[in-house]
């Protein structure tokens, strides 16, 4: 019997996976699914951010598959894939220090806006990995699961998979199965030392019994804008590390009764005490933050605490002749700040259309897929260069609300950079907007505010490598930065304080605030910020 030959077969039925496979389909491809579990199956990567919705929505347009466009819609994904996922309207920041309470200068809350192509959801992964498994199942992409992969071999012509269960042949091959990627050790691709300067480890489970940490604080201390910290994703921070508080239950739609919640610890700092389990540790660590303490006190663990050595890895190369791997095998940095499902829709962008540029080219040579070398190698720059001064600036409440204002105005501008594509194409309905997201690099790299963001992160971080050698007090280190913040004149400060030191919290849900942005992006903005930015019609 002669084997079949599938036009690509890709490993691992995750979010990437599925995704890229009913893509594939759709356009004519024929695609073999290969999975080593089986659905349902528990996954992180569960918060969104205002890019991590704008993504799905841009693919699913590109591409004309309104199931990925679910993505970018919290009511669509509880009413076409699952109630069992949360909203995300809120971003909260609480930091902790040892045996003291929560007080209002701990505080930082932002929340995003609502616009009509977007909005932010905590993702119940298992419902969401299995309802795009079914979606690429039912345009007819074939699947195996509980499928090993013991060997990848290629020629000019094809790539060869043997599994425990049975062999497949391909054109092409992609490998989304992450850290364990096969491909990335027998291609010699993984580092054996992470070249990152993170290193963080985690303690993780669901839970039930979560307490909002809004009926724990008193109101005078309380942001008080029109979302609750509840709303959204909840990150408790302190020195040494941070917790990530998700809940599933947080709308009156939601059926859920779970929450996530997990630890990210720096290594050094806070190395593993292998004499406890996963939860004593968990537990013992918190058992200082008396705030944090409440919030999961008479909770229930639903699946089993999991702890992990350094999370980080990467890889020196994500691509060959007849293969790609996607983000998540080539690398990984920390949770924080939820880059991985940003990450993930950018690479499946790119992947998408390289992948379909070859098969119409008839070229799989590597050459081919050097932008996605590109964009994955600058999205763990990006992410390393952000997590590790994060975890600087943990050392001290003072850096902390510095650095903290640094993320806001950088992640407001690459939310803008989306956004305004997105405004050109309803203006327009010309598809081909999209197509200036393909760029040599990450997409925002490019941006007007690019080099500026770089120059002052370069120059807080100066700053904060001086504090955590023990150069610079915190309060002066917090004055330094926030001079920096001060000067820039491509941050509106009529919309938030960046430089002053009692700025913590903005509400974009407010239409007038997102008016007088715009506003002074069409009028008053930096020539360049006006001309490359704000070039767009509202589309409402």
């Amino acid at each position: 019997m002669k084997t079949k030959i599938y036009d690509i077969v890709i490993s691992g039925a995750g979010i990437a996976g599925t995704i890229l496979s009913l893509i594939f389909k759709k356009q004519g491809h024929s695609v073999m699914l290969i999975e080593v579990g089986k659905h349902p199956r528990f996954s992180l990567g569960e918060a969104m951010l205002p890019q991590s919705a704008i993504w799905p929505w841009i693919i699913g347009e590109y591409y004309n598959i309104p199931e990925i466009q679910h993505l970018a819609h919290a009511d669509k994904i509880i009413e076409e894939i699952t109630p069992n996922c949360g909203v995300k309207h809120s971003i909260g920041f609480v930091y902790h220090h040892s045996d003291q309470e929560t007080r209002k200068e701990n505080i930082h809350q932002l929340i995003p806006p609502h616009l009509p192509f977007y909005s932010e959801s905590h993702l119940f992964r298992e419902d969401v990995d299995l309802y795009y498994l079914q979606a690429a199942l039912n345009n007819g992409v074939e699947y195996i699961d509980e499928t090993q992969i013991r060997d990848i071999k290629l020629d000019a012509e094809s790539v060869y998979i043997t599994t425990d269960n049975g062999n497949f042949t391909g054109k092409f091959y992609i490998d989304t199965s992450g850290k364990s990627s096969l491909l990335a050790q027998i291609g010699g691709h993984r580092n054996i030392n992470p070249k990152l300067t993170t290193q963080s480890r985690s303690i993780f489970t669901h839970l039930e019994g979560l307490l909002p940490f809004d009926q724990l604080i008193d109101s005078a201390i309380h942001p008080n804008q029109n979302r609750t910290l509840r709303h959204g994703t909840l990150h408790h921070v302190f020195d040494g590390g941070w917790i990530w508080v998700i809940p599933f239950d947080n709308h009156e739609k939601s059926t859920s009764t779970v929450a996530s919640v997990g630890m990210m610890l720096d290594c050094e700092k806070m190395p593993a005490d292998e004499s406890l389990s996963p939860e004593e540790e968990f537990f013992k660590i918190i058992d200082s933050y008396p705030d944090i303490k409440k919030q999961l006190a008479g909770t229930k663990a639903i699946r089993p605490w999991i702890r992990t050595g350094r999370v980080q890895y990467d890889a020196n190369s994500c691509t060959g002749d007849r293969y790609v791997l996607t983000n998540n095998s080539y690398g990984f940095v920390d949770a924080l700040y939820s880059n991985g499902l940003i990450n993930t829709f950018e690479s499946v962008f790119y992947i998408s259309k390289l992948v379909l540029d070859a098969f119409k080219e008839g070229n799989f040579c590597k050459t081919g897929f050097q932008q996605l070398e590109a964009l994955q190698k600058n999205q763990l720059r990006d992410s390393d260069l952000m997590v590790a001064n994060a975890y600087r600036a943990m050392g001290s409440l003072a850096t902390w609300n510095a650095w903290t204002q640094l993320w806001l105005g950088q992640v407001l501008f690459h939310d803008l950079y989306l956004q305004r594509l997105c405004f050109k194409y309803f203006e327009t309905k010309d598809i081909r907007v999209f197509d200036a997201l393909f760029i040599d690099g990450r997409p925002g790299d490019d941006a007007p505010f690019a080099a500026n963001k770089k120059a002052i992160i370069a120059g807080v971080q100066a700053i904060l490598e001086k504090f955590q050698a023990g150069k610079l007090e915190p309060e002066a280190a917090e004055e330094k930065m926030l001079d920096i913040l001060a000067t820039q004149d491509w941050l509106p400060k009529h919309v938030y304080g960046w430089g002053k030191k009692d700025s913590r919290n903005v509400d974009f849900s407010d239409m007038n605030l997102v008016g007088a942005l715009i506003g002074w992006g069409k009028t008053d903005a930096p020539k360049n910020i006006r001309e490359e930015l704000f070039d767009f019609n509202v589309p409402f």
